[in-house]
């Protein structure tokens, strides 16, 4: 009887364990292909300020020079996060999962403003 019990004792360990596991996984990967995304559209971003500074005046060239810094900063923000997400272990995933949700939020806020100004 003691053995049946400790059969099914480690059998709902191992299947919480496999369960915790792919919850990681899960909430890895899309947290990464959120912060892709968020990626990709700064990538988009750049590409629309640099074919409007080909175009610009000197003085809209200089605001562009300095959207488009300010987009690759952007950019590197969540280059960042995205490594350290996919660098992340169950044992420190609360911790990165939390700095990438930040990082994804400042710059998703910081990328609207600047989209704004490159719509005037």
């Amino acid at each position: 009887m003691t053995a049946c019990s400790t059969n099914n004792n480690n059998d709902n360990v191992n299947r919480e364990t496999a369960e915790v596991s792919e919850d990681f996984e899960d909430e890895r990967t899309e947290v990464a292909e959120d912060l892709r995304k968020l990626r990709e559209d700064i990538s988009d971003r750049i590409q629309r300020v640099g074919d409007r500074m080909e175009d610009a005046g000197e003085e809209s060239r200089q605001e562009l020079s300095e959207l488009n810094e300010n987009l690759l900063d952007e950019r590197e923000r969540v280059d960042e996060a995205l490594e350290r997400v996919e660098s992340s272990t169950k044992e420190n995933w609360s911790d990165v999962r939390e700095g990438a949700r930040t990082t994804f939020q400042d710059v998703k806020r910081e990328f609207g403003e600047l989209g704004d100004r490159l719509s005037d």
